[in-house]
């Protein structure tokens, strides 16, 4: 009688079993990361605004260096076309440049999911980028207060056109001032602003007249942003926990409330991660005409095109940006919100991202487009490619537009000698990393101009309905600091592969277990078909021809039966 071992087959059958957990285990690794996706986590943990998040910390004092280049238009023909003998002649001079440096003070998480704070802007001039010292360089420029004047005249009844010409002929001011660049930027002595001082010191604060002191006036304004869904949660969470340890019975934020005031009433339009809420208490603009939900005829009077919510202070951007995105940018100097839209994608510093151009129309106004009717004053609206500034300058007549009148009315730049529109120098470029929703570099380039319109004021005819370019200014920012293309880099260039790569790795070698697994199981079924008896192979003989030490271990498979000699020889069983 023979039997089969059984103790190899058994370890056989353990060893295998081994290897289908440890072959399920890894496959199950590999599937879970793909789930739960670690870079993602880490990403959306780390760069997320909370309070005491990395974003947040980032976000409080932007390590960025945002430069402004500023040039100014020298008329270099004033006689000749105050005869009107010629057109008005300008060279450009610059750049001037400046260092911004911002911080975002008094930042408040507020309990309905938004965040509130206070933007801080500071100019430091640089020396060593631009062409000169703006408080030496001097330049001939149009004298801005008394065209400003004249031209708001010119929307005045007669009467009142002819009083003020009056009123300002005994003040002998010239139409073209020689000064400093730095006191066309950041302000001179001017008798009608020292007038209007003292006479309206509530509306006209300042005693000297600057542009860039004019653009970047913001004050201390209070702008409050909407925070992810995430975000939100937890801080109503949070916030509902500590009211309810409180024993308060009223809850903190209404939902329909909550609803209103961050939905504009439309509520098929989701709230956007990042986007303006209020700016200072407000959704809108009142100096486009918006006026407060409860209002008799806020429904016909609140569009978009004075409504701030769902637009974008420019400083971050929602995460994981589509290229069908389409955002408005609003900043105080600009006087209006301004559209972006995508152009193309490529790569920063090794990192994917995304070129975001300012749109054709971000300077129009139009009657019929409820995006820029409220641009249009007394049914009139500028020309293509003119925004108006005067509701933010104390209603002197100066426009927006891009640098040297690019993607306006042609007749625009046609009308002075100098200007040549160009779309590497003049168009406006934001580029955003997709994912993050930082920008990674930018140039939002803007001109201010004068619009000039004269009436009863036969000294000043040569500037009648003319739009006069003052200066044009670059804000840029030129790259992320090394810590942040780091930063980036590995959690955007490295860290996927790596992770794709050990999900790979995992899922190969579960899969190979798995094999091996079941290929000793196969040769396991194999092995217990098969009897095995020594003794098959060997001849009887009359002669002991095994030898003890073999035959000892022959004997084992016998059940200690020994092995005996025959008489005869026997058939061989083999």
């Amino acid at each position: 009688m023979t039997t089969t071992p059984t103790f190899p087959l058994a370890a056989r059958r353990k060893r295998v079993i081994r290897l289908c957990c440890l072959g399920v285990l890894f496959i199950t690794l590999a599937y879970a990361i793909i789930v739960i996706d670690p870079t993602e986590v880490i990403v959306e943990d780390k760069l997320s605004m909370y309070e005491g998040s990395f974003l947040n910390r980032l976000w409080k004092k932007p390590p960025l260096e945002v430069f402004i280049s500023i040039y100014v238009f020298n008329v270099s023909n004033p006689e000749a076309f105050m005869r009107g003998e010629e057109r008005l002649r300008l060279q450009e001079i610059g750049p001037y440049v400046y260092q911004e440096f911002l911080e975002h003070r008094n930042s408040t998480f507020n309990p309905n999911g938004t965040l509130s704070f206070v933007p801080v802007r500071r100019q430091v001039f640089v020396p060593e980028r631009s062409v000169g010292d703006p408080k030496a360089d001097r330049i001939m420029i149009p004298n801005i207060a008394l065209l400003g004047v004249s031209s708001a005249a010119y929307r005045m009844s007669t009467f009142a056109a002819l009083a003020v010409a009056a009123a300002l002929r005994p003040l002998g001011m010239p139409p073209i001032l020689n000064i400093t660049t730095h006191d066309l930027l950041w302000g001179y002595d001017d008798p009608l602003v020292k007038i209007a001082s003292t006479l309206l010191p509530d509306i006209i604060h300042f005693q000297k007249l600057g542009i860039l002191d004019r653009m970047f006036d913001d004050g201390l304004d209070t702008v409050t942003i909407n925070l992810p869904e995430s975000v939100r949660s937890q801080q109503l969470a949070k916030d509902d926990s500590f009211d309810t340890e409180s024993g308060d019975d009223h809850p903190l934020i209404h939902e329909d409330y909550y609803q209103d005031i961050v939905s504009n009433g439309d509520e098929d339009e989701p709230i956007r991660d990042y986007s303006i809420d209020l700016w200072n208490g407000s959704p809108g603009l009142s100096h486009w005409g918006y006026v407060s939900k409860d209002h008799w005829d806020a429904e016909k009077r609140n569009t978009p095109c004075n409504t701030l919510q769902g637009s974008y202070d420019g400083s971050v951007f929602p995460r994981n940006i589509s290229k069908k995105e389409v955002f408005k940018v609003y900043r105080k100097a600009f006087c209006r919100t301004l559209p972006i839209g995508f152009e193309r994608e490529g790569e920063v510093d090794g990192i994917k991202a995304y070129w975001f151009s300012i749109q054709e129309n971000a300077f129009e106004s139009s009657l019929d487009d409820p995006y820029t009717s409220c641009y249009c004053r007394n049914n009139k609206c500028l020309p293509k490619g003119l925004g108006d500034l005067s509701p933010c300058w104390y209603n002197i007549p100066v426009a927006v537009s891009l640098p040297h009148f690019y993607k306006g009315d042609p007749s625009l730049a046609q009308a002075i000698d100098g200007l040549n529109p160009n779309k590497e120098k003049h168009d406006a470029v934001i580029i955003m990393q997709p994912q993050l929703g930082i920008p990674m570099q930018a140039n939002i380039r803007v001109q201010i101009s004068l619009l000039s319109n004269i009436s009863f004021n036969s000294e000043l005819k040569p500037f009648h309905n003319t739009v006069i370019p003052l200066i044009w200014a670059e804000m840029s920012l030129e790259k992320l600091t090394p810590e942040l293309i780091l930063l980036l880099n590995l959690l955007f260039g490295i860290a996927p592969y790596l992770q794709t790569g050990f999900v790979c790795l995992l899922a190969l070698l579960g899969a190979s277990l798995l094999a091996t697994a079941a290929l000793l199981l196969l040769c396991s079924a194999q092995a217990t078909t098969f009897e095995y008896d020594p003794r098959k192979s060997i001849r009887y003989s009359t002669v002991n021809m095994i030898p003890y030490p073999l035959r000892k271990e022959l004997e084992k498979y016998g059940e200690g039966e020994p092995i005996r000699r025959e008489p005869l020889l026997i058939e061989n069983y083999a």
